[in-house]
């Protein structure tokens, strides 16, 4: 079933419009008037079918909570009790009267990210780029020089012990084959559970050599559950063969492999160091960021699996900010993790390069001006940890953070715009109040 659009022109009796009671030279209003809702709604109106069923919540009200979700930092469930709250938020997103009501569960927020993939949430982002042009938050001529800057997503795991990770497989195990009536001479739930304890116990107590004898009574209750398993894998479910594949690879895996696994539900976490003092190892994906140089509008925002090297990301950045920006960048700043980098139409400006012109030199200066801004990113638009499951959940995390960071850029040009108009009007009341008490010359 087609999602209705949002119909505010029917007067309710005993109660008067958010129009006619909120401030009209508010940020948030003067947002949601320069984006485009109506390109939006017919751009992820075609996700749906005609025809009978539950009527879908409306396009404008998904988006517009989505958008705030990240720009005020909040989470699924806060986000819609907010909306509540708010009598902005409530304008934001279409609504001309105030509700009581929750719009809709957070749950749906889930559902809705998942309906619109990554693809949806760049059309978001493109945009979002327009309407910051459109607002003259940056000039169209910026979007031509940016800047390139990876980090890494941190993903929502626990730190990986190899005593729990095997635990956790255990219970993960037991589990989906209870669930598919399978019968186990022994789950091993118990007394795993209270050998971890010892374990962790121990290893509390730099007891490491004593502490090897309960991850040895892990691994083995790990064990045993496998060959258990075997006669049933032939005809069990792709999540009991996937937990017992993960299973298996525990137990096999050393300090020195590659690709281990460093948590069940996630098993294709990877483990990035950056040569961060108060934070060697990272546990996440690694995300390659463009902005512009001089307002730092993100232009595009990707997210890899593992830890590929920084130059052979750059080009695919590039083609990237390029489709969502509808310009031809000419000028990439980036540090020296870049070198050997594969752009050849483009001017690509590495840090400390020498016999540079003056005028390069003072453009090179300017890279380290990404650096505040993924600060920002990870601390006021939740790039510091990413709930969403999988890769595509990586990658439509980080596009949002983007959108995010654009529209906060966005609504400080607008609350600035309001202050220097006001500021405008006092100089101009305070001119004539002098010219009007400024004493006439006497006359001879």
């Amino acid at each position: 079933m087609k999602p209705k659009t949002l119909c505010q022109n029917q007067n309710l009796l005993f109660q008067a419009r958010l129009s006619e009671q909120l401030n009209p030279g508010h940020e948030i209003l003067k947002l949601s008037k320069a984006i485009p809702w109506d390109q939006i709604e017919a751009e992820f109106s075609s996700l749906y079918s005609n025809g009978p069923g539950q009527p879908p919540i409306p396009i404008r009200l998904a988006i517009g909570l989505m958008i705030l979700q990240h720009m005020f930092n909040v989470s699924d469930e806060r986000v819609v009790e907010y909306w509540i709250e708010n009598p902005y938020w409530q304008a934001f997103c279409g609504y001309d009267f105030f509700q009581w009501q929750f719009p809709i569960h957070p749950t749906s927020l889930t559902r809705w990210r998942q309906r619109i993939g990554a693809k949806g949430v760049e059309k978001i982002l493109q945009i979002s780029v327009s309407v910051a042009v459109k607002t003259k938050t940056v000039a169209p001529q910026e979007l031509t020089k940016t800047i390139v800057d990876t980090t890494v997503m941190p993903k929502a795991i626990a730190h990986p012990v190899d005593a729990k990770l095997i635990q956790r497989s255990i219970e993960r195990i037991v589990r989906a084959a209870q669930a598919m009536g399978i019968r186990l001479k022994r789950t091993y739930s118990r007394v795993s559970f209270w050998t971890l304890k010892e374990y962790l116990r121990l290893m509390h107590g730099k007891k490491v050599r004593k502490a090897k004898r309960p991850l040895k009574k892990l691994k083995r209750y790990l064990t045993k559950l496998l060959k258990d398993l075997d006669p049933h894998l032939e005809h069990c479910s792709q999540k009991l063969l996937r937990e017992s594949v993960i299973g298996a690879k525990l137990l096999l895996q050393s300090r020195e492999d590659k690709n281990k696994i460093y948590s069940c539900h996630e098993p294709f976490v990877s483990c990035i160091a950056k040569g961060k003092a108060h934070k060697p190892y990272e546990f996440g994906a690694k995300a390659c960021l463009v902005v512009t140089e001089k307002s730092g509008l993100a232009l595009s925002m990707t997210t890899h699996r593992g830890n590929p090297y920084d130059g052979h990301l750059l080009a695919e950045s590039k083609r990237d900010a390029e489709k969502n920006a509808n310009v031809v960048i000419g000028r990439m700043l980036v540090d020296r993790g870049f070198r050997g980098h594969e752009v050849t139409d483009a001017q690509v400006l590495i840090s400390y390069t020498r016999g540079l012109p003056r005028g390069l030199k003072r453009a090179l200066k300017r890279r380290q001006a990404i650096e505040p801004w993924i600060g920002h990113m990870k601390q006021d638009g939740m790039l510091n940890r990413c709930h969403l499951k999988g890769s595509v959940g990586d990658q439509i995390h980080a596009t949002l953070v983007a959108v995010a960071h654009n529209f906060r850029l966005i609504l400080r040009k607008l609350r600035l715009f309001c202050v220097e108009f006001l500021r405008y009007i006092i100089n101009i009341l305070l001119l004539e109040w002098l010219k009007m008490a400024k004493p006439e010359p006497a006359r001879s």
